[in-house]
């Protein structure tokens, strides 16, 4: 099985709106293989680029189902 995610995909989290990119991705052995992502947040919307992020960006990991992949 290989990962959904990779490093640099652009991701919403599907709950709250959260715009963000996965720093790291991997297969979570203790829990039945399921992936699992480290994903730095923007906030609802990612920055411009060459513009710093309207809000301070912050980490956190969640299960690959509660993401989806942005354009």
């Amino acid at each position: 099985m290989t990962c959904t995610f990779s490093p640099g995909d652009r991701v919403m989290l599907e709950d709250t709106g959260e715009c963000g990119v996965v720093v790291y991705a991997w297969l979570n052995e203790d829990v039945g293989g399921l992936e699992d992502c480290y994903v730095v947040f923007f906030g609802r919307e990612f920055p411009k680029a060459g513009s710093p992020p309207a809000e301070l960006p912050y980490v956190l990991r969640y299960a690959a189902t509660s993401l989806r992949r942005m354009p």
